[in-house]
């Protein structure tokens, strides 16, 4: 069974054609599909562990043997040389940007974006900034893609959304 995908926080879209991409529709570079073999062959030892996302109670109870189906939970990804309905389990997505290194957090972007880690914080618990897409301990980050492109798409300062709409749509009527 082959339909969409998203992981991370719906950051990225996993299409039917197997491909990667961003909500907005570009190709993440260097996307491949992480697969249940995948997590389980990985081992960062006792306590040191990155969860991409968390698990959905259909995917705990699959894993657990509880559930009869993975059809409901996973994306089957066929695999040549295989018998047909047999291959691998997606269950998200690995990409160099999600490399915990490379990612950004609130100070990271207040810096990039020339305003204070408050106004970050505020942002964010306004429901301004994307969600994250990782969390190490309790710090959230963010893929530097995924913030780029909310740099160039949101609001200036002082927008007032209730009155003028989006500043991504035209005002006025194109006569």
């Amino acid at each position: 069974m082959t339909r969409e995908l998203t992981c991370c926080n719906d950051s990225y879209v996993r299409g039917t054609d197997g491909s990667w991409r961003y909500s907005w529709g570009e190709s993440v570079p260097g996307a491949i599909d992480l697969t249940l073999a995948d997590v389980f062959s990985i081992h960062l030892g006792p306590s040191d562990t990155v969860p991409l996302r968390t698990l959905s109670p259909e995917e705990v109870s699959w894993v657990r043997g509880e559930a009869t189906t993975a059809d409901d939970v996973l994306v089957r990804r066929p695999v040549s040389g295989r018998a047909p309905g047999v291959g691998d389990l997606v269950v998200g997505m690995l990409a160099p940007e999600l490399h915990v290194l490379t990612m950004l957090t609130v100070a990271d972007i207040g810096e990039v974006a020339g305003v204070s880690k408050a106004t970050i914080d505020s942002y964010r618990y306004r429901g301004y900034l994307p969600r994250p897409q990782a969390t190490r301990g309790r710090t959230p980050l963010w893929a530097r893609p995924i913030i780029r492109h909310w740099l160039q798409n949101r609001p200036g300062c002082g927008w007032r959304t209730d009155l003028y709409g989006s500043a991504l749509e035209p005002v006025g009527s194109p006569d």
